[in-house]
Protein backbone atom coordinates (compact mmCIF):
# COMPACT_ATOMS: atom_id res chain seq x y z
CA UNK A 1 0.00 0.00 0.00
CA UNK A 2 1.90 2.87 -1.55
CA UNK A 3 -0.21 6.42 -0.51
CA UNK A 4 -0.65 8.19 2.20
CA UNK A 5 -3.33 10.95 3.17
CA UNK A 6 -0.31 13.56 2.69
CA UNK A 7 0.03 12.80 -1.06
CA UNK A 8 -3.59 13.86 -1.58
CA UNK A 9 -2.11 17.63 -3.38
CA UNK A 10 0.98 16.11 -4.61
CA UNK A 11 0.04 16.76 -8.10
CA UNK A 12 0.41 20.66 -7.56
CA UNK A 13 3.84 19.62 -8.52
CA UNK A 14 2.47 20.13 -12.06
CA UNK A 15 2.31 23.93 -11.09
CA UNK A 16 5.86 24.28 -9.34
CA UNK A 17 8.64 21.51 -9.50
CA UNK A 18 10.48 18.89 -11.45
CA UNK A 19 12.12 20.93 -13.96
CA UNK A 20 15.58 20.05 -14.02
CA UNK A 21 18.29 22.81 -14.17
CA UNK A 22 19.54 24.15 -17.15
CA UNK A 23 22.51 22.57 -18.69
CA UNK A 24 25.20 25.05 -19.29
CA UNK A 25 28.62 25.46 -19.00
CA UNK A 26 29.98 27.30 -15.75
CA UNK A 27 31.85 30.49 -15.95
CA UNK A 28 29.56 31.76 -18.45
CA UNK A 29 29.76 35.73 -18.42
CA UNK A 30 26.49 36.82 -20.00
CA UNK A 31 24.12 34.77 -17.67
CA UNK A 32 23.59 37.11 -14.31
CA UNK A 33 23.99 35.41 -10.47
CA UNK A 34 21.40 34.54 -8.04
CA UNK A 35 23.22 33.95 -5.19
CA UNK A 36 21.27 32.84 -1.63
CA UNK A 37 22.52 32.66 1.78
CA UNK A 38 20.88 31.04 4.82
CA UNK A 39 21.50 31.69 8.15
CA UNK A 40 19.46 29.17 10.61
CA UNK A 41 19.65 30.41 13.83
CA UNK A 42 18.90 28.49 17.13
CA UNK A 43 17.22 29.19 20.33
CA UNK A 44 17.81 26.86 22.90
CA UNK A 45 17.19 23.70 21.90
CA UNK A 46 14.93 24.61 18.67
CA UNK A 47 15.45 26.75 15.45
CA UNK A 48 13.08 29.64 15.82
CA UNK A 49 14.03 31.21 12.38
CA UNK A 50 15.80 31.16 9.20
CA UNK A 51 17.54 34.34 7.84
CA UNK A 52 17.47 34.74 3.86
CA UNK A 53 19.64 37.51 1.85
CA UNK A 54 19.31 36.78 -1.91
CA UNK A 55 21.20 38.68 -4.30
CA UNK A 56 19.78 39.48 -7.81
CA UNK A 57 22.27 40.24 -10.51
CA UNK A 58 20.98 43.31 -11.91
CA UNK A 59 17.15 42.84 -12.66
CA UNK A 60 16.47 45.48 -14.63
CA UNK A 61 12.97 46.03 -13.05
CA UNK A 62 11.16 49.43 -14.07
CA UNK A 63 9.16 51.41 -11.63
CA UNK A 64 6.16 49.07 -10.81
CA UNK A 65 7.73 46.02 -12.26
CA UNK A 66 7.41 42.85 -10.50
CA UNK A 67 10.86 42.00 -8.51
CA UNK A 68 9.42 39.33 -6.31
CA UNK A 69 7.05 36.42 -6.21
CA UNK A 70 5.97 33.74 -4.04
CA UNK A 71 3.00 31.88 -2.51
CA UNK A 72 0.45 32.70 0.68
CA UNK A 73 -0.99 29.59 0.58
CA UNK A 74 -0.21 26.81 -1.90
CA UNK A 75 -2.36 23.31 -1.56
CA UNK A 76 -3.51 24.18 1.94
CA UNK A 77 -0.25 24.83 3.31
CA UNK A 78 0.26 28.67 4.46
CA UNK A 79 3.51 29.54 3.29
CA UNK A 80 6.25 32.29 5.35
CA UNK A 81 3.66 35.47 5.43
CA UNK A 82 5.85 38.59 4.50
CA UNK A 83 3.79 41.14 5.49
CA UNK A 84 4.53 45.40 5.90
CA UNK A 85 8.35 45.48 5.34
CA UNK A 86 9.06 42.00 6.58
CA UNK A 87 11.40 41.95 3.03
CA UNK A 88 13.74 44.87 2.55
CA UNK A 89 15.90 45.30 -0.38
CA UNK A 90 18.64 47.55 -1.47
CA UNK A 91 20.35 48.21 -4.82
CA UNK A 92 23.70 50.57 -5.86
CA UNK A 93 21.32 53.63 -5.61
CA UNK A 94 20.42 52.77 -2.33
CA UNK A 95 17.38 51.59 -0.11
CA UNK A 96 14.26 50.23 -2.43
CA UNK A 97 10.67 50.42 -1.30
CA UNK A 98 9.03 47.73 -2.37
CA UNK A 99 5.19 47.68 -2.35
CA UNK A 100 3.13 44.21 -2.02
CA UNK A 101 -0.24 42.97 -4.45
CA UNK A 102 -1.85 39.52 -3.69
CA UNK A 103 -3.11 37.64 -6.62
CA UNK A 104 -6.35 36.41 -7.02
CA UNK A 105 -6.95 32.82 -5.56
CA UNK A 106 -6.71 29.99 -7.69
CA UNK A 107 -7.38 26.20 -7.11
CA UNK A 108 -3.53 26.16 -5.93
CA UNK A 109 -3.22 28.42 -3.56
CA UNK A 110 -2.72 31.97 -3.72
CA UNK A 111 0.69 34.24 -4.87
CA UNK A 112 1.82 37.40 -4.01
CA UNK A 113 4.11 40.00 -5.56
CA UNK A 114 6.92 42.53 -4.78
CA UNK A 115 6.52 45.23 -7.16
CA UNK A 116 9.99 48.12 -7.48
CA UNK A 117 8.59 51.95 -6.69
CA UNK A 118 11.52 53.05 -8.96
CA UNK A 119 14.16 51.42 -11.52
CA UNK A 120 16.38 48.92 -10.11
CA UNK A 121 20.40 50.05 -10.83
CA UNK A 122 22.59 47.24 -10.77
CA UNK A 123 22.26 44.35 -8.34
CA UNK A 124 19.15 44.09 -5.92
CA UNK A 125 20.19 42.73 -2.38
CA UNK A 126 17.26 41.05 -0.25
CA UNK A 127 16.95 40.61 3.45
CA UNK A 128 14.21 39.03 5.19
CA UNK A 129 13.40 36.51 8.03
CA UNK A 130 11.29 33.37 7.69
CA UNK A 131 9.27 31.75 10.60
CA UNK A 132 8.85 28.13 11.53
CA UNK A 133 5.28 26.91 10.93
CA UNK A 134 4.35 26.32 14.50
CA UNK A 135 2.84 22.29 13.82
CA UNK A 136 0.96 19.96 16.70
CA UNK A 137 -1.34 16.76 16.80
CA UNK A 138 -4.39 18.71 15.58
CA UNK A 139 -2.31 19.99 12.68
CA UNK A 140 -4.09 19.24 9.30
CA UNK A 141 -2.26 16.88 7.24
CA UNK A 142 -0.90 18.43 3.28
CA UNK A 143 1.99 18.56 1.43
CA UNK A 144 5.17 18.23 3.15
CA UNK A 145 6.17 22.24 1.84
CA UNK A 146 6.11 23.95 4.91
CA UNK A 147 9.43 25.32 6.33
CA UNK A 148 9.48 24.26 9.87
CA UNK A 149 12.01 23.21 13.06
CA UNK A 150 12.65 19.82 13.65
CA UNK A 151 15.16 18.19 16.26
CA UNK A 152 17.83 21.10 16.35
CA UNK A 153 17.29 21.80 13.20
CA UNK A 154 15.21 22.57 10.17
CA UNK A 155 13.88 20.92 7.06
CA UNK A 156 11.01 22.62 3.87
CA UNK A 157 10.23 23.57 0.32
CA UNK A 158 11.78 26.73 -1.16
CA UNK A 159 8.62 27.61 -2.18
CA UNK A 160 7.17 27.92 1.79
CA UNK A 161 9.78 30.94 2.29
CA UNK A 162 11.82 31.84 -0.43
CA UNK A 163 10.39 34.98 -2.57
CA UNK A 164 12.06 35.02 -5.94
CA UNK A 165 12.02 36.74 -9.12
CA UNK A 166 9.53 35.98 -11.46
CA UNK A 167 11.11 35.15 -15.35
CA UNK A 168 12.43 32.43 -17.00
CA UNK A 169 15.63 34.00 -17.15
CA UNK A 170 18.53 31.44 -16.71
CA UNK A 171 21.00 32.28 -13.62
CA UNK A 172 24.24 30.95 -12.06
CA UNK A 173 23.00 29.83 -9.04
CA UNK A 174 25.24 29.65 -5.75
CA UNK A 175 23.70 28.67 -2.60
CA UNK A 176 25.75 29.48 0.98
CA UNK A 177 24.60 28.24 4.71
CA UNK A 178 26.21 30.32 7.21
CA UNK A 179 25.71 27.61 10.33
CA UNK A 180 27.63 29.88 12.33
CA UNK A 181 24.29 30.48 14.53
CA UNK A 182 23.87 26.87 14.47
CA UNK A 183 25.56 23.25 17.41
CA UNK A 184 28.40 22.13 16.20
CA UNK A 185 28.92 19.60 13.52
CA UNK A 186 25.62 20.88 11.66
CA UNK A 187 25.12 20.05 7.75
CA UNK A 188 23.30 22.37 5.54
CA UNK A 189 21.59 20.55 2.48
CA UNK A 190 20.19 20.91 -0.73
CA UNK A 191 18.57 19.03 -2.76
CA UNK A 192 21.06 19.60 -5.28
CA UNK A 193 23.96 19.05 -2.83
CA UNK A 194 25.92 19.61 0.36
CA UNK A 195 27.53 22.35 1.55
CA UNK A 196 27.97 25.16 -0.80
CA UNK A 197 26.59 24.42 -4.28
CA UNK A 198 26.67 25.96 -7.83
CA UNK A 199 24.37 24.94 -10.48
CA UNK A 200 22.48 26.75 -13.53
CA UNK A 201 18.76 27.32 -13.83
CA UNK A 202 16.14 29.44 -13.42
CA UNK A 203 14.52 31.23 -9.94
CA UNK A 204 11.94 28.35 -9.75
CA UNK A 205 14.78 26.06 -9.60
CA UNK A 206 15.27 27.75 -5.72
CA UNK A 207 11.75 26.85 -5.23
CA UNK A 208 10.89 23.86 -6.29
CA UNK A 209 13.50 22.00 -4.22
CA UNK A 210 14.02 20.98 -0.67
CA UNK A 211 16.35 22.57 2.34
CA UNK A 212 17.74 20.98 5.91
CA UNK A 213 20.00 21.89 8.30
CA UNK A 214 21.19 21.13 11.37
CA UNK A 215 23.01 18.05 13.35
CA UNK A 216 21.36 15.59 11.38
CA UNK A 217 22.08 11.96 10.43
CA UNK A 218 23.08 10.45 6.48
CA UNK A 219 22.92 6.95 4.76
CA UNK A 220 25.72 7.70 3.28
CA UNK A 221 27.78 9.53 5.91
CA UNK A 222 29.25 11.75 3.60
CA UNK A 223 27.57 13.33 -0.03
CA UNK A 224 29.83 11.75 -2.53
CA UNK A 225 27.28 9.77 -4.08
CA UNK A 226 24.33 10.06 -6.43
CA UNK A 227 22.02 9.23 -3.67
CA UNK A 228 21.66 10.19 0.26
CA UNK A 229 19.10 10.53 2.80
CA UNK A 230 18.89 12.73 5.60
CA UNK A 231 16.80 12.67 8.76
CA UNK A 232 17.10 15.09 12.00
CA UNK A 233 15.38 12.92 14.48
CA UNK A 234 16.24 8.95 15.47
CA UNK A 235 13.27 6.72 13.22
CA UNK A 236 11.58 4.21 14.52
CA UNK A 237 12.55 2.09 10.98
CA UNK A 238 15.89 0.93 9.73
CA UNK A 239 16.59 3.97 7.73
CA UNK A 240 19.91 2.07 6.37
CA UNK A 241 17.79 -0.67 4.71
CA UNK A 242 15.58 1.73 2.98
CA UNK A 243 18.38 3.30 2.09
CA UNK A 244 20.00 0.38 0.43
CA UNK A 245 17.16 -0.76 -1.32
CA UNK A 246 15.94 2.79 -2.20
CA UNK A 247 19.51 3.33 -3.81
CA UNK A 248 19.48 0.11 -5.82
CA UNK A 249 16.36 1.09 -7.37
CA UNK A 250 17.08 4.87 -7.83
CA UNK A 251 20.27 3.37 -10.02
CA UNK A 252 18.36 0.93 -12.18
CA UNK A 253 15.60 3.59 -12.92
CA UNK A 254 18.45 5.91 -13.96
CA UNK A 255 19.80 3.28 -16.32
CA UNK A 256 16.55 2.98 -17.54
CA UNK A 257 15.82 6.56 -18.41
CA UNK A 258 19.53 7.16 -19.36
CA UNK A 259 20.33 9.60 -16.71
CA UNK A 260 22.97 7.74 -15.06
CA UNK A 261 25.15 10.82 -13.77
CA UNK A 262 21.98 12.38 -11.94
CA UNK A 263 21.84 12.23 -7.95
CA UNK A 264 18.62 12.29 -5.85
CA UNK A 265 18.21 13.46 -2.32
CA UNK A 266 15.69 12.23 0.12
CA UNK A 267 14.47 13.49 3.49
CA UNK A 268 12.43 12.26 6.15
CA UNK A 269 10.64 14.57 8.67
CA UNK A 270 8.75 13.09 11.58
CA UNK A 271 4.88 14.75 12.16
CA UNK A 272 3.75 15.38 15.36
CA UNK A 273 0.08 14.34 13.64
CA UNK A 274 -1.15 10.96 12.72
CA UNK A 275 0.16 11.16 9.01
CA UNK A 276 2.57 9.69 6.65
CA UNK A 277 3.18 10.39 2.90
CA UNK A 278 5.22 12.38 1.31
CA UNK A 279 6.20 14.96 -1.66
CA UNK A 280 8.66 15.01 -4.58
CA UNK A 281 10.20 18.16 -5.86
CA UNK A 282 13.09 18.53 -8.41
CA UNK A 283 15.89 15.86 -7.82
CA UNK A 284 14.87 14.92 -3.95
CA UNK A 285 11.31 13.94 -1.90
CA UNK A 286 10.82 14.55 1.43
CA UNK A 287 8.58 11.61 3.25
CA UNK A 288 7.18 12.22 6.60
CA UNK A 289 5.78 9.96 8.90
CA UNK A 290 5.01 9.11 12.58
CA UNK A 291 5.16 6.94 15.71
CA UNK A 292 1.53 6.23 14.51
CA UNK A 293 1.92 5.66 11.13
CA UNK A 294 5.54 4.23 11.24
CA UNK A 295 6.36 3.30 7.45
CA UNK A 296 7.93 -0.25 6.79
CA UNK A 297 11.06 -0.41 4.21
CA UNK A 298 8.64 -2.28 1.97
CA UNK A 299 5.66 0.65 2.14
CA UNK A 300 9.21 3.15 1.57
CA UNK A 301 10.15 1.21 -1.29
CA UNK A 302 7.24 1.58 -2.85
CA UNK A 303 6.48 5.45 -2.37
CA UNK A 304 9.63 6.45 -2.57
CA UNK A 305 9.88 4.42 -6.25
CA UNK A 306 6.79 6.38 -6.75
CA UNK A 307 8.31 9.53 -6.49
CA UNK A 308 11.51 8.63 -8.34
CA UNK A 309 9.70 8.05 -11.53
CA UNK A 310 8.54 11.35 -11.47
CA UNK A 311 12.23 12.69 -12.39
CA UNK A 312 11.86 11.14 -16.03
CA UNK A 313 8.79 10.28 -16.58
CA UNK A 314 6.25 13.47 -17.73
CA UNK A 315 4.49 15.16 -20.18
CA UNK A 316 4.01 18.80 -20.86
CA UNK A 317 0.83 20.68 -19.94
CA UNK A 318 -2.05 21.59 -17.09
CA UNK A 319 -2.54 19.13 -14.17
CA UNK A 320 -5.27 18.39 -15.55
CA UNK A 321 -4.50 17.13 -19.15
CA UNK A 322 -1.04 15.45 -18.19
CA UNK A 323 -2.06 13.62 -14.75
CA UNK A 324 -2.95 10.22 -16.39
CA UNK A 325 0.19 10.25 -17.61
CA UNK A 326 2.87 11.66 -15.07
CA UNK A 327 0.63 9.71 -12.01
CA UNK A 328 -0.06 6.46 -14.42
CA UNK A 329 3.59 6.45 -15.52
CA UNK A 330 4.93 6.62 -11.93
CA UNK A 331 2.28 4.11 -10.90
CA UNK A 332 3.20 1.39 -13.48
CA UNK A 333 6.74 1.97 -13.94
CA UNK A 334 7.49 2.44 -9.65
CA UNK A 335 5.86 -1.75 -9.74
CA UNK A 336 7.67 -2.55 -13.30
CA UNK A 337 11.34 -1.11 -12.57
CA UNK A 338 11.00 -2.78 -9.02
CA UNK A 339 10.11 -6.09 -10.33
CA UNK A 340 12.73 -5.66 -12.94
CA UNK A 341 15.74 -5.15 -10.55
CA UNK A 342 14.76 -7.94 -8.28
CA UNK A 343 13.46 -6.02 -5.28
CA UNK A 344 10.09 -7.36 -5.64
CA UNK A 345 8.92 -11.12 -6.08
CA UNK A 346 6.40 -12.28 -8.02
CA UNK A 347 4.21 -12.95 -5.50
CA UNK A 348 4.58 -9.20 -3.86
CA UNK A 349 4.19 -8.06 -7.72
CA UNK A 350 0.74 -9.87 -7.91
CA UNK A 351 -0.47 -8.41 -4.71
CA UNK A 352 0.75 -4.83 -6.18
CA UNK A 353 -0.77 -5.29 -9.38
CA UNK A 354 -3.86 -6.28 -7.82
CA UNK A 355 -3.81 -3.18 -5.62
CA UNK A 356 -3.90 -1.00 -8.02
CA UNK A 357 -6.36 -2.66 -10.08
CA UNK A 358 -8.58 -3.03 -7.25
CA UNK A 359 -8.34 1.00 -6.79
CA UNK A 360 -9.41 1.26 -10.48
CA UNK A 361 -12.37 -1.19 -10.57
CA UNK A 362 -14.02 -0.45 -7.64
CA UNK A 363 -13.94 3.21 -7.46
CA UNK A 364 -17.37 5.34 -7.77
CA UNK A 365 -15.79 8.05 -9.66
CA UNK A 366 -14.39 5.08 -12.25
CA UNK A 367 -16.58 6.85 -15.08
CA UNK A 368 -15.85 10.26 -14.58
CA UNK A 369 -14.14 12.26 -17.83
CA UNK A 370 -11.14 13.99 -17.44
CA UNK A 371 -12.42 17.19 -17.37
CA UNK A 372 -15.01 15.66 -14.53
CA UNK A 373 -12.45 14.56 -11.85
CA UNK A 374 -10.00 17.69 -12.55
CA UNK A 375 -12.72 19.54 -11.51
CA UNK A 376 -12.69 17.83 -8.25
CA UNK A 377 -9.66 17.16 -7.95
CA UNK A 378 -8.89 19.54 -5.37
CA UNK A 379 -12.08 19.19 -3.47
CA UNK A 380 -12.65 15.64 -3.11
CA UNK A 381 -9.59 12.85 -2.34
CA UNK A 382 -10.85 10.11 -4.64
CA UNK A 383 -11.34 12.49 -7.72
CA UNK A 384 -6.98 13.09 -7.00
CA UNK A 385 -6.45 9.23 -6.76
CA UNK A 386 -8.50 8.59 -10.25
CA UNK A 387 -5.57 9.63 -12.15
CA UNK A 388 -2.98 7.17 -10.27
CA UNK A 389 -5.38 4.06 -11.35
CA UNK A 390 -6.90 4.97 -14.48
CA UNK A 391 -3.52 6.04 -16.03
CA UNK A 392 -2.05 2.82 -14.71
CA UNK A 393 -4.56 0.63 -15.70
CA UNK A 394 -4.37 2.38 -19.42
CA UNK A 395 -0.73 2.23 -19.56
CA UNK A 396 -1.30 -1.39 -18.70
CA UNK A 397 -3.56 -1.80 -21.89
CA UNK A 398 -1.73 0.05 -23.99
CA UNK A 399 1.74 -1.97 -23.35
CA UNK A 400 -0.13 -5.20 -24.18
CA UNK A 401 -1.56 -4.06 -27.53
CA UNK A 402 1.93 -2.83 -28.65
CA UNK A 403 3.59 -6.04 -27.26
CA UNK A 404 0.90 -8.32 -29.56
CA UNK A 405 0.99 -6.13 -32.36
CA UNK A 406 4.79 -5.89 -32.49
CA UNK A 407 5.04 -9.46 -31.80
CA UNK A 408 7.26 -8.75 -28.55
CA UNK A 409 9.69 -6.42 -30.68
CA UNK A 410 8.62 -3.14 -29.38
CA UNK A 411 6.64 -2.34 -25.77
CA UNK A 412 5.49 0.57 -23.57
CA UNK A 413 8.52 1.34 -22.61
CA UNK A 414 9.69 2.37 -26.46
CA UNK A 415 7.20 5.21 -25.99
CA UNK A 416 7.94 6.47 -22.96
CA UNK A 417 11.59 6.57 -23.71
CA UNK A 418 11.03 8.04 -26.78
CA UNK A 419 9.00 11.01 -24.55
CA UNK A 420 12.02 11.53 -22.40
CA UNK A 421 14.39 11.97 -25.09
CA UNK A 422 12.14 14.57 -26.39
CA UNK A 423 11.98 16.63 -22.80
CA UNK A 424 15.82 16.14 -22.50
CA UNK A 425 16.47 17.74 -26.29
CA UNK A 426 13.84 20.36 -25.30
CA UNK A 427 11.62 19.49 -27.68
CA UNK A 428 7.51 19.26 -27.51
CA UNK A 429 6.29 16.69 -25.00
CA UNK A 430 2.67 16.91 -24.49
CA UNK A 431 -0.80 15.05 -25.04
CA UNK A 432 -0.49 15.71 -28.92
CA UNK A 433 3.16 14.01 -28.68
CA UNK A 434 1.44 10.66 -26.80
CA UNK A 435 -1.01 10.43 -29.42
CA UNK A 436 1.45 10.88 -32.35
CA UNK A 437 3.58 8.02 -30.67
CA UNK A 438 0.53 5.13 -29.73
CA UNK A 439 -1.73 5.77 -33.13
CA UNK A 440 2.02 5.46 -34.66
CA UNK A 441 2.20 1.89 -33.14
CA UNK A 442 -1.68 0.87 -33.03
CA UNK A 443 -3.57 2.57 -35.84
CA UNK A 444 -7.07 3.57 -35.03
CA UNK A 445 -7.03 1.35 -32.08
CA UNK A 446 -4.34 3.67 -30.43
CA UNK A 447 -6.69 6.45 -30.68
CA UNK A 448 -9.81 4.90 -29.72
CA UNK A 449 -7.87 3.85 -26.24
CA UNK A 450 -6.86 7.26 -25.68
CA UNK A 451 -10.19 8.95 -26.11
CA UNK A 452 -12.08 5.87 -24.03
CA UNK A 453 -9.35 6.60 -21.22
CA UNK A 454 -10.08 10.26 -21.65
CA UNK A 455 -13.90 9.99 -21.51
CA UNK A 456 -13.90 7.62 -18.66
CA UNK A 457 -14.70 4.23 -20.53
CA UNK A 458 -13.96 1.12 -18.97
CA UNK A 459 -10.37 -0.32 -19.86
CA UNK A 460 -10.58 -3.71 -19.93
CA UNK A 461 -6.78 -5.09 -19.81
CA UNK A 462 -6.42 -7.33 -22.60
CA UNK A 463 -3.92 -10.72 -22.23
CA UNK A 464 -0.52 -10.69 -21.86
CA UNK A 465 -0.09 -7.36 -20.30
CA UNK A 466 2.61 -8.46 -17.58
CA UNK A 467 4.15 -11.80 -18.94
CA UNK A 468 3.79 -15.04 -18.39
CA UNK A 469 3.41 -15.95 -15.24
CA UNK A 470 0.13 -13.40 -14.24
CA UNK A 471 -3.47 -13.74 -16.49
CA UNK A 472 -6.29 -11.20 -16.05
CA UNK A 473 -9.32 -12.63 -14.55
CA UNK A 474 -12.82 -11.50 -14.16
CA UNK A 475 -13.21 -11.82 -10.25
CA UNK A 476 -16.84 -9.79 -8.72
CA UNK A 477 -16.39 -6.85 -6.22
CA UNK A 478 -18.12 -4.13 -4.45
CA UNK A 479 -17.73 -0.11 -5.06
CA UNK A 480 -15.81 1.35 -2.24
CA UNK A 481 -18.15 3.95 -0.45
CA UNK A 482 -16.95 5.14 2.49
CA UNK A 483 -20.94 5.71 3.07
CA UNK A 484 -20.91 9.90 2.85
CA UNK A 485 -19.55 13.09 1.17
CA UNK A 486 -15.82 12.20 0.36
CA UNK A 487 -15.04 15.97 0.23
CA UNK A 488 -15.40 15.86 4.01
CA UNK A 489 -12.11 14.34 4.26
CA UNK A 490 -10.56 17.63 2.38
CA UNK A 491 -12.87 20.09 4.49
CA UNK A 492 -10.92 22.00 6.89
CA UNK A 493 -14.17 21.52 8.95
CA UNK A 494 -14.01 17.69 8.15
CA UNK A 495 -17.96 17.31 9.00
CA UNK A 496 -19.86 14.24 7.99
CA UNK A 497 -22.52 15.94 5.12
CA UNK A 498 -24.41 13.44 2.43
CA UNK A 499 -24.84 10.05 4.64
CA UNK A 500 -26.00 8.00 2.32
CA UNK A 501 -29.16 6.39 4.45
CA UNK A 502 -28.30 2.63 4.06
CA UNK A 503 -24.87 2.70 3.88
CA UNK A 504 -22.45 0.49 6.04
CA UNK A 505 -21.45 3.97 7.58
CA UNK A 506 -24.58 4.84 8.46
CA UNK A 507 -25.77 1.02 9.79
CA UNK A 508 -22.60 1.50 11.94
CA UNK A 509 -23.80 4.66 13.58
CA UNK A 510 -22.90 7.43 11.45
CA UNK A 511 -24.58 10.66 11.62
CA UNK A 512 -24.35 13.71 9.35
CA UNK A 513 -22.53 16.33 11.59
CA UNK A 514 -19.91 14.20 13.22
CA UNK A 515 -16.41 16.06 13.05
CA UNK A 516 -13.96 13.81 11.52
CA UNK A 517 -11.11 13.98 13.90
CA UNK A 518 -8.88 11.15 12.19
CA UNK A 519 -8.49 11.42 8.08
CA UNK A 520 -8.04 7.04 7.66
CA UNK A 521 -5.99 6.81 4.50
CA UNK A 522 -8.80 6.27 1.66
CA UNK A 523 -6.38 5.15 -1.11
CA UNK A 524 -5.59 2.43 1.19
CA UNK A 525 -8.94 1.70 1.87
CA UNK A 526 -9.94 1.82 -1.91
CA UNK A 527 -7.29 -0.34 -3.24
CA UNK A 528 -7.80 -3.41 -0.85
CA UNK A 529 -11.79 -4.52 -0.73
CA UNK A 530 -11.85 -6.42 2.57
CA UNK A 531 -10.02 -3.44 4.34
CA UNK A 532 -12.49 -1.75 7.26
CA UNK A 533 -12.82 2.06 8.08
CA UNK A 534 -11.85 3.05 11.12
CA UNK A 535 -13.68 6.12 11.49
CA UNK A 536 -12.86 8.48 14.10
CA UNK A 537 -15.45 11.78 15.13
CA UNK A 538 -16.13 13.96 17.54
CA UNK A 539 -19.96 14.42 18.67
CA UNK A 540 -21.35 16.64 21.18
CA UNK A 541 -18.09 16.66 22.35
CA UNK A 542 -17.48 12.94 23.23
CA UNK A 543 -15.31 10.98 20.65
CA UNK A 544 -16.91 7.96 19.01
CA UNK A 545 -15.00 5.32 16.75
CA UNK A 546 -16.96 3.37 14.23
CA UNK A 547 -15.39 0.39 12.37
CA UNK A 548 -17.01 -0.90 9.11
CA UNK A 549 -16.48 -1.85 5.27
CA UNK A 550 -16.50 0.59 3.27
CA UNK A 551 -18.39 -1.02 0.19
CA UNK A 552 -21.81 -0.65 -1.51
CA UNK A 553 -22.72 -2.03 -4.40
CA UNK A 554 -21.73 -4.60 -6.67
CA UNK A 555 -19.04 -4.29 -9.30
CA UNK A 556 -17.41 -6.58 -11.84
CA UNK A 557 -13.69 -6.29 -11.66
CA UNK A 558 -10.84 -7.61 -13.48
CA UNK A 559 -7.40 -8.70 -11.01
CA UNK A 560 -4.66 -10.95 -12.23
CA UNK A 561 -3.87 -14.57 -10.86
CA UNK A 562 -0.69 -16.56 -11.15
CA UNK A 563 -0.57 -18.97 -14.09
CA UNK A 564 -0.30 -22.45 -12.64
CA UNK A 565 2.77 -24.49 -13.68
CA UNK A 566 4.86 -21.21 -14.18
CA UNK A 567 7.97 -21.24 -12.69
CA UNK A 568 9.24 -18.14 -11.37
CA UNK A 569 12.59 -17.93 -13.43
CA UNK A 570 10.29 -17.54 -16.46
CA UNK A 571 8.26 -14.48 -14.94
CA UNK A 572 10.47 -11.66 -16.38
CA UNK A 573 9.18 -9.47 -18.87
Amino acid sequence: MIFAVALLALAVLSAFALSAPARHSFGAASVPALNLVLKPHLNSDAVDYLDVQLTIGNPGVGAGGTLLRMPLIVASIPTARYDGDAIQARDRAGKLRLTRKDEAPTSVGIYRRWLATRNTVGDVVLTFRAPMRAVSASTRPGPLFDLRAEGRGLDGAGLAFLALPDNHITYRIHLHWDLSGMPAGSRGVWSLGEGDVSTFGQADLLADTYYSAGPMMSYPNDDRGSFAMYWLQPTSFDTALVAQRIQKLYGFMAHFAGDENSSYRVFIRKNPYHSGGGTALVKSFMFGYSDASAPTAGSLQGLLAHEMVHNWLQLEGSHGEVSWYDEGAAQYYSLVLSYRAGLLTPARFLEELNSRAAGYYTSPLRALTLEQAEARYWRDPLASYLPYSRGFMYLAMTNARILAKSHGRRSLDDLVLDIRKREVRGLSHDNAVWIGLVTGELGRQGRRDYDGMIAGRLLTPPRGSFGPCFRVARVPGRVFQPGFDTAAFSDPVRLVRGLIAGSAAARAGVRNGDRIVEVPNLQELEDDPSEPISLKVRRAGQPLTFSYLPRGKQALTYQWVRAPGVADSACRF
